[in-house]
């Protein structure tokens, strides 16, 4: 029985108005039920229900992008579900709901239990329908869109056919309101259509052309046939599994010739190219312990100066990758690269090359009574795997760190960056190259979850990942991985606004450290204010009101902000409001009554990052200083000021919030461990 998976996008269930297109919906259904009728068995990847839960409720208050599509996804699944309950019982059809995420496709428990799941509907004749699970899942492990899912879920299924149904007949030469432009009609395996993708989104989901190709390239080069159809068509489907096929114009992705198995979330040779880069990192590493100090800042500096060169290549990268990417997502700030940023970023490598070495310092030097020589000295630990989101300044900033510092460094970036990321390791790659340098020690990966998999499990090649992003990434990470892991953490930052603070001084401190740069993991989430300060609130959030930020504030602060702070930036703060790292032009405030409870505040939603007290009293900072439990603790300045260049270390690799090894921002000193040189002179022990 062939085995068929159907993504429809939302481009193809939504009416102009963005309102869901019942009759369509309906026709869809009919045409699956004939699919079934001829044998085939069909999972359904449904797009709609952001579309369906808009389509419903008019929001009276702004809400910002993660806000919206929770709030509609949880009112909209609920529609489409059983739109679909109803059309498919006439039919006398079963369907089934299944929500999903990222994480589930890593190779694991969660990865079994889903695919066992849909085997058991599959066999008991029901029709799985799969959407991305929107209401809990968060910006930075969101699906792609719903034709990455898809492509998952043939790859899991071990389906034949995968159709993704968009509003357009299939991949055409050029643009496709063009009469002079044809569509392609059938794509080989290995070839790409890289010059034909118009890379505009899709208006009414988070998918596009680029995407439906990247994820047919993917998909047909793992054993899978790919056909890209018009789902405005009539009975579309009828006419690609019919003898009536001709007359539908489609472009189909021819499958790679091997075999498949259910259930390979890893393409074959995808893992042995990996396998590959780790051991070409782990030669490499080898090599590079060898090169004199001098040496390797001479390579820096070059890398330095290459980055001004080729600032044009870089910021056409980062720009493809921008295209991608709505404005409103909380990452897009950190995805952004500016010919300024990368000014910064080329001083920060220069700042790293001024730094004295990390490597051969003689942490402890004693001699025993047998005569004994011993020496604690420092060394590189050999190769560093980097998993990280939507920054791709990270990978200039790890590369200078680990070269500096002797070791190789594997990286894998989020698909968010993957544009950015290839042209700054080639960039990199070429001076290495022009400086016969092996280029093996930075390796780049792909930006996919198979890779974060491969990197956790790369026993015996990796001697330390360190994770760098939210929250979520964070926890899978230390979770999952086989090898050694260094835990940053992400940032959920408080100032605490004491009785004894100046007011002026506590105003530039807050404005700073909410609104330098929102995106960031030092930026300020929540201000704690005591409560015989309130009357200066006003004043405080003044500035804020400039920037547009977002308060949610508890009764007594909101009473405090009324009339004084914009209406439709004032909202009653909730529980889930405290221990949230907003990363936009949002943030909470608590009032205290004492210096305590602001301490036992911190304790219960504080993360460990970074927390401040502004203050005149010195007793209130040392009790403050001592008791608040972070990496970084502040008196009288902004959390902004978390970061390693900042602190003099050039850069970082991340801020450590665990407390075996490193701790705070993390640099040269803190991705080196060390080894035991012991002399002798012929002693043996009795």
């Amino acid at each position: 029985m062939q085995r068929i998976v159907i993504k429809v996008g939302s481009n193809v269930l939504t009416m102009p108005s963005g309102k869901l297109d019942i009759t369509r919906l309906s026709s869809l259904v009919d045409q699956i039920a004939w699919l079934k009728s001829q044998g085939y068995q069909v999972i359904l990847v449904s797009s709609g229900a952001v579309a369906c839960g808009r389509g419903e409720l008019k929001v009276e208050n702004p809400l910002d992008s993660v806000e919206q599509r929770q709030l509609f996804s949880a009112i909209g699944q609920v529609k489409l579900v059983n739109l679909y309950y109803d059309l498919f019982r006439e039919y006398g059809i079963h369907m089934g709901q299944v929500l999903t995420m990222k994480e589930n496709f890593e190779p694991g428990e969660q990865f079994d239990n889903q695919r066992q799941c849909m085997e058991v509907m599959l066999h008991n004749d029901v029709i799985p329908v799969v959407n991305e699970n929107d209401t809990v899942s968060v910006t930075e492990l969101m699906f792609t869109d719903n034709d990455e899912l898809a492509g998952l879920i043939a790859r899991m299924m071990g389906a034949e056919t995968l159709v993704l149904l968009s509003n357009i007949d299939g991949i055409y030469t050029g643009n496709p309101n063009d009469p002079e432009s044809k569509v392609i009609r059938k794509v080989l395996p290995g070839e790409s259509l890289e010059q034909y993708i118009q890379s505009s989104k899709s208006s009414a989901g988070r998918g596009g052309m680029e995407s439906k190709h990247h994820t047919a390239r993917v998909v047909a080069d793992s054993g899978i046939r790919v056909i890209i159809a018009n789902g405005k068509r009539e009975n579309v489907l009828v006419e690609l599994f019919s003898d009536a096929r001709g007359e539908v114009v489609f472009t189909e992705f021819v499958a790679e010739q091997q075999t498949t198995v259910a259930g390979q979330s890893i393409i074959n040779n995808q893992r042995i190219n990996m396998l590959e880069q780790f051991e070409k990192a782990k030669k490499a590493s080898r090599s590079l312990a060898l090169i004199a100090d001098a040496r390797r800042d001479e390579i820096l500096l070059a890398v330095a100066d290459a980055i001004a060169e080729n600032e044009e290549e870089i910021l056409a990268a980062n720009s493809k990758d921008l295209s991608k990417m709505d404005r409103e997502n909380p990452l897009y700030d950190r995805l952004q690269l500016t010919p300024k940023r990368l000014q910064d970023i080329a001083s920060d490598m220069r700042k790293v090359v001024s730094l004295p070495s990390p490597l051969g310092r003689v942490l402890k030097d004693t001699t025993l009574p047998n005569g004994l020589h011993l020496r604690r000295v420092s060394v590189p630990f050999g190769v560093i795997g980097m998993v990280y989101e939507a920054r791709p300044n990270v990978t200039f900033d790890v590369f200078a760190l680990c070269f500096k510092s002797g070791n190789a460094c594997v990286l894998k970036g989020g698909r968010d960056a993957d544009e950015s990321n290839k042209a700054i390791v080639s960039l990199i790659h070429k001076v290495l190259s022009d400086n016969d340098i092996d280029t093996g020690v930075v390796q780049l990966l792909p930006g996919t979850h198979e890779a974060t998999a491969e990197m956790l499990s790369a026993v015996g090649y990796i001697d330390v990942c360190i994770p760098r992003g939210g929250r979520r990434l964070i926890d899978f990470v230390r979770d999952n991985a086989k090898v050694p892991v260094i835990e940053t953490g992400a940032g959920v930052v408080h100032a605490y606004f004491d009785k004894d603070a100046d007011l002026a001084m506590g105003t530039r401190i807050i404005n700073n450290a909410k609104t330098r740069r929102v995106s960031v993991c030092n930026a300020l989430d929540c201000l704690l204010i005591h409560q015989s300060r309130l009357s200066d609130l006003p004043e405080i959030a003044k500035p804020l009101a400039e920037s547009n930020v977002k308060i949610w504030a508890d009764t007594q602060a909101y009473e405090s902000l009324i009339g004084h702070h914009p209406s439709e930036l004032l909202l009653h703060a909730s529980e889930e409001s405290y221990g949230t790292e907003f990363m936009s032009y949002a943030m909470a405030i608590k009032t205290v009554e004492s210096l305590d409870a602001a301490i036992e505040h911190i304790a219960h939603y504080g993360s460990g990052h970074s927390e401040c007290i502004i203050t005149d009293n010195a007793d209130a900072a040392i009790a403050f200083q001592t008791q608040v439990d972070a990496s970084c603790v502040y008196v009288n300045a902004p959390t902004s000021f978390t970061d390693g260049g900042q602190f003099g270390l050039g850069a970082e690799i991340g801020i450590s919030t665990q407390k075996l090894g490193p701790r705070g921002p993390m640099a040269l000193e803190e991705i080196t461990t060390y080894k035991w040189l012991i002399d002798g002179n012929g002693q043996v022990r009795s």
